[in-house]
């Protein structure tokens, strides 16, 4: 499914701060990215439009919160697939303290972290509606939607939740999933136009997804 245009909506009191030119407003896209597909850098690409965003990061999961994920590839080879897709884009960029810690801490305790090492920064924490109609079982969420800005993408067929304060964006959404290229990518179908080039490149290089079950 495409949409036609991209839109900056508030749920509940949650405003975009005024910038000023001594902060800097950078956003935090997290997720498993198995694999990092084209519906996501669009997403992203146009979620820095829209907030004015100086720097996005992808910020790939140690372990996948998801159980359908049970048999992600490995989480530096997820990273570097991220590196790959966004090279030469100089907005985009990758967080990997959830990666580096072996995935031992929360989403909140990662963002303590980050606010605490850069506290001149504005901080906007990015996901699909889909994973923010749970943000409230998330740990520590209350203290975590007071400590960053929550963005949540609209996605077909999920309905907008309220319980948090959030900015809610309406982008053009491609209708891809990680899972679909996955179970293409395992009986040998054509992933072209679902992920960037360099990324199919690598997973045909390195034999990816190949007699995994999903």
């Amino acid at each position: 499914m495409l949409t036609s245009f991209v839109s900056l909506t508030n749920t509940k009191t949650q405003q975009a701060p005024v910038k000023h030119r001594h902060r800097r407003r950078v956003g935090i896209f997290g997720g498993t990215f198995n694999p990092i597909h084209n519906g996501q850098l669009i997403a992203a690409e146009q979620a820095c439009t829209a907030l004015g965003l100086d720097k996005l990061y992808f910020m790939p999961d140690a372990i996948p919160f998801a159980a359908t994920h049970d048999n992600a590839v490995e989480p530096s080879t997820r990273a570097e697939m991220i590196r790959l897709a966004i090279r030469g884009n100089s907005k985009f960029d990758i967080e990997m303290k959830p990666i580096h810690d072996g995935g031992q801490q929360s989403t909140f305790s990662v963002m303590k972290k980050l606010v605490e090492e850069h506290p001149e920064i504005d901080y906007y924490l990015i996901m699909g509606s889909k994973v923010f109609k749970n943000f409230a079982e998330w740990d520590d969420a209350n203290a975590l939607s007071r400590m960053v800005r929550l963005v949540a993408i609209d996605q077909p067929g999920i309905q907008r939740s309220i319980d948090f304060p959030a900015i809610w964006l309406q982008v053009n959404w491609l209708d891809i999933s990680s899972s679909d290229i996955r179970s293409r990518l395992r009986v040998k179908q054509s992933v072209r136009y679902l992920i960037p080039d360099m990324v199919a490149a690598y997973i045909a290089e390195f034999n990816l997804y190949q007699g995994r079950i999903y």
